[in-house]
């Protein structure tokens, strides 16, 4: 709904048609400061798009997700009511925890250098890692919900900063290709483009175990920088998210076509390391 918000705002003062700002074709360029001011309530602890200046729009002509992006397109207020999240159910609770969660490892070990962005978002892996199983055993729990809606907006801020990478280019994919819930696609995707990107961010990824609890004390940076995709997939498994692509609904037969898609997808402009469309061949392959 946030992100349809920004699209209507944009198209009640702006001409043409949608597609014509897609990031993809330089789209920002065209819009212009006469958005309407935009207030976002989110209801879900997820996608962040209340701190982000971009919305997610599936063109369906093309069967493609498109980013569309412009500073105006952030909301002038946002309003984080933890009450608001309280009706979420169980399977909701666990497929947007693990949008924000790769939003605030992506962002993290993005290229782009942001030293508020990384405070912001692995504060927001540590918010995750201490409430998001509490979230999903008893959604009415308060203090959970609440580190949940903070780390969900602390992750948008920081993917605002410094972009995301090659799970959310991927990912983008899958929900118009396969149908397949954007969190859910994300969450089988992480592990396997957190150990693609190891041997650039192992520093970072030894952080990101240590704030989602694990104990790295005595561990060598690449010994604790592997407990970090272990603590991702452990929580994926106990969320009881789908651990394949299969799993979840997609046909191997589009994975040429996917990943071509992705390789145009802004997203893995900023990923750590730099990915060709042979490597994201290879990411989907293995998701199956």
């Amino acid at each position: 709904p946030l992100d349809a918000a920004k699209g209507i705002a944009l198209m009640a003062t702006h001409g043409g048609k949608i597609q014509d700002y897609d990031a993809a074709v330089r789209g920002w360029e065209k819009v212009k400061p006469t958005i309407p001011p935009l207030i976002a309530i989110p209801t879900t602890a997820g996608t962040g798009s209340e701190m982000s200046a971009a919305a997610i729009i599936t063109d369906t002509s093309r069967n493609v997700k498109m980013i569309v992006a412009s500073p105006f397109l952030k909301p002038r207020v946002a309003i984080l009511d933890p009450e608001l999240t309280l009706a979420m159910p169980p399977s909701l609770t666990a497929a947007t925890g693990m949008d924000a969660l790769t939003h605030a490892v992506e962002a993290y070990v993005a290229a782009d250098y942001h030293p508020f962005g990384d405070a912001l978002a692995i504060g927001a892996v540590e918010l995750i890692g201490k409430s998001l199983r509490r979230a999903y055993a008893n959604g009415q729990d308060v203090a959970a919900r609440t580190d949940m809606l903070l780390a969900s907006a602390m992750a948008g801020a920081a993917m605002g900063y410094k972009g995301l990478g090659a799970s959310h280019a991927l990912a983008h994919q899958l929900t118009p290709e396969a149908g397949i819930p954007h969190g859910i696609a994300n969450a089988i995707l992480l592990p396997h483009v957190m150990r693609f990107n190891l041997p650039v961010a192992a520093a970072k990824f030894a952080r990101v175990a240590a704030s989602l609890g694990a104990d790295t004390h005595g561990k060598d940076q690449a010994q604790a920088a592997e407990m970090a995709l272990e603590g991702v997939t452990r929580l994926c498994g106990d969320l009881g998210l789908p651990k394949t692509l299969t799993q979840a609904g997609a046909k191997r037969e589009s994975i040429e076509r996917m990943a071509q898609n992705a390789l145009h997808d802004r997203c893995r402009k900023n990923n750590p390391r730099p990915c060709i469309k042979a490597d994201l061949v290879e990411l989907l392959t293995q998701a199956f």
